[in-house]
């Protein structure tokens, strides 16, 4: 056994000898350093595009009395409805028609139109919209909107009113079945 291991060790050396030789006769030939490697070839730049240029129109010329009558306009009476006021009185559901719209969009001030007309008030910046309505039995249902007047809303937050009312049934006492009419809401934020 002794033999065996004797005979391991000294083919070992050889080994080591001869990978020791190789290393050494591989690197006397060469440089002392290695040539560094060439740099890549950079690609051509595409040829930039060539875009009409673009004109910016000059910001609008605002007066001081124009950004007054913005933040304060000018008191005026709520415009009649396209179409003669609803055949059913609505104004018992007023309440009803604001908390659907408080709930969903925030503390915001909702009266019907035909009330408004009615007490003489007058808006002033409140957005104005008009819904189809269709009656049944003793019930009306809200259906699409548009807009009559945008006042000084954000566009969001009349659109928000306008999702929180669609579809929306409410009582009204006198509504037939089948009749179609217009409701017509203002719109504003409480301060």
């Amino acid at each position: 056994m002794r033999r065996f291991v004797l005979l391991s060790l000294l083919g070992i050396a050889i080994l080591l000898a001869g990978s020791l030789a190789v290393v050494l006769w591989m690197t006397e030939a060469g440089p002392e350093h290695p040539a560094p490697e060439p740099a890549p070839v950079a690609a051509p730049a595409p040829a930039a595009e060539k875009r009409p240029a673009v004109v910016v129109a000059p910001p609008p010329q605002v007066t001081a009395s124009d950004i007054e009558n913005f933040e304060k306009p000018v008191p005026r009476s709520v415009p009649e409805p396209p179409e003669g006021p609803p055949p059913v009185d609505m104004a018992a559901q007023e309440r009803a028609l604001a908390a659907a719209v408080s709930a969903r969009c925030g503390r915001m001030h909702l009266r019907l139109g035909d009330e408004m007309r009615k007490a003489g008030e007058d808006i002033t910046g409140q957005a104005v919209l008009l819904f189809d309505a269709e009656g049944q039995d003793g019930k009306v249902k809200l259906g699409q909107s548009r807009q009559q007047s945008p006042g000084n809303m954000r566009p969001s937050l009349v659109a928000c009113a306008q999702m929180a009312l669609r579809g929306q049934v409410f009582d009204a006492p006198g509504a037939k079945e089948g009749q179609h009419f217009t409701v017509q809401v203002v719109l504003g934020m409480l301060t």
